[in-house]
């Protein structure tokens, strides 16, 4: 009898372990039909309308608040010291904002999932001028809703989100979404 039960116990071991594979795979191949999980890259919906206001310390400890630059267009970038997207576009990012900055722009940079000693190394090999902010608890981090790095937020006047890019920023679509959220004269 004991036998028999083990044989049993076993089989429907066997079933239901196979069941629960099967529902796994019917889940799996229902969300990659509809691109659940599937990272894009590029200007996707950005999933916030408006950034709610916040502070944060520089690498020198000082404060500085998003407010502060509500009224013209704001370039919010998220990245991190060991991420190699964020190398490969820290020249551009820079060079545009030496030309933007004349323009009224504001760039922000804000580090993320990093150390001090990383981000201010990052900061000086590529002589980054623009605000770097320092985001320890990750609060900013997910009020924007940010999934990794880098990825950059285009603000309008008032703090509105016009648009999200999600990976390395080229040059012309960087330009074109900086135009997209210049102040109408």
């Amino acid at each position: 009898m004991a036998t028999i039960l083990h044989v049993i116990q076993g089989r429907l071991l066997v079933i239901g372990t196979g069941a629960g594979l099967l529902a796994l795979l019917a889940v799996l191949a229902v969300a990659m039909t509809r691109d659940i999980g599937e990272e894009r890259l590029g200007s996707v919906d950005p999933g916030i309308e408006r950034v709610r206001e916040f502070t944060l310390p520089t690498l020198d400890g000082d404060l500085v608040g998003i407010a502060d630059y509500a009224e013209g267009p704001v370039f919010v970038y998220f990245w991190a010291s060991w991420c190699a997207p964020c190398a490969n576009e820290a020249p551009l990012i820079e060079r545009l904002w030496a030309e933007y900055e004349t323009l009224g722009y504001t760039f922000i940079g804000i580090n993320i999932l990093d150390s001090d000693a990383g981000a201010r190394r990052f900061v000086e090999q590529y002589g980054l001028t623009f605000p770097v902010l320092i985001d320890r608890d990750g609060d900013v981090y997910f009020d924007f809703g940010v999934n990794g790095v880098p990825e950059a937020f285009f603000l309008r006047a008032g703090l509105e989100v016009a648009r999200k890019y999600i990976g390395e920023l080229r040059e012309q679509d960087f330009r074109d979404m900086l135009e997209d959220i210049r102040p109408v004269s």
